[in-house]
């Protein structure tokens, strides 16, 4: 199982090698990506449940307060004064210990495709993927950071209009 595995450092002067190994890797590897990520969430919520779901309900408050900021006249007012009242309740750790249960994970996912060399495999999947109709979710996130996204497009011809 590990006997096989290649691990070699990405080439890091040269971005767009590195980007098309990163990109690769993330769809070669996305099903066991996405098992890590929801380990690592999970074992954080077992650890401290009433701490985890303390920091997803302050979040959630934060982006929503985000997200209602660029609707309404009222700037970032909202947004600061959830998360400087949060702060002030003493909710602090619970607001760092949620998003380093999403963070370590995407962390891990980054530097796995970074490390990991392709192999004969993953080269083969790659073809495969170009002539797929339907793109995978990672497909589907790879496309938006990429800004390929007819939903990203969307929202930044809305933001430009605004």
């Amino acid at each position: 199982f590990i006997s096989d595995a290649n691990f070699t450092s990405p080439a890091v002067g040269d971005s767009a090698r590195w980007y098309n190994r990163v990109k690769q890797n993330l769809l070669y590897y996305q099903t066991n990506y996405f098992i890590i990520f929801a380990f690592i969430t999970v074992c954080y919520s077992a650890i401290n449940l009433q701490k985890y779901l303390t920091g997803m309900f302050i979040l959630s408050l934060l982006l929503g307060a985000i997200s209602f900021r660029d609707r309404t006249q009222y700037g970032p007012a909202p947004a600061l004064a959830i998360g400087i009242g949060a702060g002030l309740m003493g909710h602090g750790p619970a607001i760092l210990y949620t998003l380093c249960s999403f963070v370590i994970p995407v962390v891990f996912t980054f530097v796995h495709a970074s490390l990991r060399a392709r192999n004969m495999k993953n080269k083969m999947n790659s073809a495969v993927e170009t002539l797929r109709v339907v793109p995978t979710p990672m497909g589907h996130l790879i496309e938006c950071v990429e800004g390929k996204s007819s939903w990203v497009r969307s929202l930044s011809i809305e933001g430009k209009t605004k």
